[in-house]
């Protein structure tokens, strides 16, 4: 134990590699779990039971990780099947795969995503088919093009929570959660008196998580 006190680094060493082991099982079960959705969603549109096989697309879409290729695929399936849906008429299914496609693109964003032209596509198609139906009360009568610009901009407005800031709340919470276990077992001399010189960086870095954990409450 005097060994590891003298050699604060292997701390850190240990701490780099159980990141990387968990970052390593978590894509690992990202990737087969979107494989399987995937193959459960071709098999059940190829017999023909389209609102399962949407279900099984969307859920796919939603298993997403840097370099996993499976989420890609299940949105083009599930482009594809929207298309199909609304040239056969079908809006509410249509407007299911639509928005399906819209929703999992916003769930799976990341801290450096930029806009997502099929999340775009999505919107522009979704407001294009309720301004065309317009079988809502209030909206019988109504222009269709000056109706859909109007789902659009609804559409259009930002989707919480924010990458930014929702990074910053979970880095910020780590950084709180961490630097107080760092002082809790560094900080203190086997008395149990505080030690300014080696306490102060780990409440220093607790301080600037907790502050960072607050910010991304108020904006995320």
């Amino acid at each position: 134990m005097r060994r590891l006190r003298e050699r604060p680094w292997i701390f850190g060493v240990f701490g780099a590699l159980a990141a990387v082991v968990l970052v390593l099982l978590v894509g690992m079960r990202t990737v087969s779990e979107s494989r399987s959705e995937l193959a459960t969603a071709d098999a059940y549109e190829q017999n023909g039971d389209v609102m399962r096989a949407l279900e099984h697309y969307r859920r796919a879409m939603r298993w997403s990780f840097p370099l996993n290729p499976y989420p890609a695929r299940a949105a083009t399936s599930l482009r594809s099947m929207a298309k199909e849906l609304g040239d056969e008429g079908r809006i509410d299914d249509a407007l299911l795969a639509w928005r399906s496609i819209a929703g999992s693109s916003a769930a799976t964003r990341f801290l450096y995503s930029t806009t997502s032209p099929l999340r775009e596509e999505a919107h522009d198609e979704i407001a294009r088919l309720i301004a065309a139906d317009q079988r809502t009360g209030i909206d019988v009568g109504a222009d269709a093009e000056e109706l859909a610009a109007a789902h659009r901009s609804l559409l259009k407005e930002n989707t919480s929570p924010d990458p930014f800031w929702g990074t910053l709340l979970l880095i910020g919470f780590a950084a709180w959660v961490g630097g107080l276990v760092v002082t809790a077992s560094r900080g203190f001399d086997p008395a149990g008196r505080l030690q300014w010189v080696t306490a102060r960086a780990p409440l220093s870095g607790a301080l600037a998580g907790f502050v960072a954990f607050v910010l991304g409450m108020l904006f995320a």
